[in-house]
């Protein structure tokens, strides 16, 4: 019989550095091009292989249930949470022989099932994304091997690269993860120093991290220019995002703009995110690619 894997998208982080989004709406569900975070990590985990899959929620716990709930997810609400990483995974108490884990504020084009593939003879594989000189990023690789995680080092690394925030565990470390805690640094880390053996996988694919408005309007842009179902839009709209059923009205043009699913936004407009309640500008949006 095939190795059993289950799925989880850790999806109850407070969501401060992107506050003036995350007060009525949690992060995994803010809309990214004409998706969520949180649909684009279950078809991820499903992708790859995943017969089940999970996800808590703690920040606005209840929108999160209610479209988990299309999606044939389960939640598990941290009363009291959120709980951490680790805490989360501990407490949705998944019987499985490997639990492949995604965070819920990540856009990326990342396939599951290479990780999956690697897993045997090691108890976590980890998606990692750059290449950086020794000592750089927050894991460092000798071959596939993963020796360094932040600043504790086990053996001499080759070179250093970021993790992508998708990881694959295996039973053991499933069942060691603590209430509360960080995936790294209270789960990952202790086992490291204790010669658990950890790889690593290099991706190349697109890799957005939502948790900020600026990085949140980038991961938008990056699949610029949409327009969702029912929308009606009368100006030129540039490279913006309009959601479904949006309306766009004004004189003059929209550029560099999210606008939310049934938002209304007056141009002209740039470099903003137009919500059901407001319109937030985001500074520095010059330097997005």
């Amino acid at each position: 019989m095939a190795p059993s894997l289950a799925g989880f998208v850790l999806a109850a982080g407070l969501g401060t550095r992107i506050h003036a989004l995350s007060r009525t709406t949690p992060k995994p569900l803010l809309p990214v091009g004409l998706s969520t975070p949180f649909d684009r990590a279950i078809d991820a985990l499903r992708e790859g292989g995943a017969t089940r899959v999970l996800a808590n929620a703690s920040h606005l716990a209840a929108a999160i249930v209610a479209h988990a709930r299309t999606r044939d997810v389960a939640v598990v609400v941290e009363e009291g949470g959120p709980y951490g990483t680790a805490g989360g995974l501990a407490n949705a108490r998944l019987d499985a022989d490997a639990v492949a884990i995604w965070n819920g504020d990540i856009v990326a084009d990342l396939p599951v099932r290479p990780l999956v593939a690697a897993l045997p003879g090691a108890s976590a594989v980890l998606a990692v994304r750059g290449r950086e000189p020794i000592g750089r990023g927050n894991v460092g690789l000798a071959g596939d091997r993963i020796v360094r995680l932040r600043d504790q080092r086990v053996a001499e690394e080759e070179h250093g690269a970021w993790f992508a925030a998708v990881q694959v565990l295996d039973r053991s470390l499933v069942q060691a993860a603590p209430a509360r805690g960080c995936l790294v640094g209270d789960l990952l880390i202790p086992a490291l120093l204790r010669g658990v053996v950890l790889r690593a996988v290099e991706t190349s694919g697109a890799w957005h991290d939502v948790g900020d408005l600026r990085a949140y309007l980038a991961a938008n842009l990056a699949e610029a220019p949409l327009v969702g179902e029912g929308a009606r839009v009368e100006v030129p709209i540039g490279r913006s995002v309009i959601g479904a059923r949006a309306t766009v009205t004004g004189s003059g043009a929209l550029d560099r703009v999210v606008v939310f699913p049934g938002a209304h936004a007056v141009a002209p407009l740039s470099s903003c995110i137009v919500t059901l309640g407001e319109v937030v500008p985001v500074e520095g949006v010059d330097a997005v690619a």
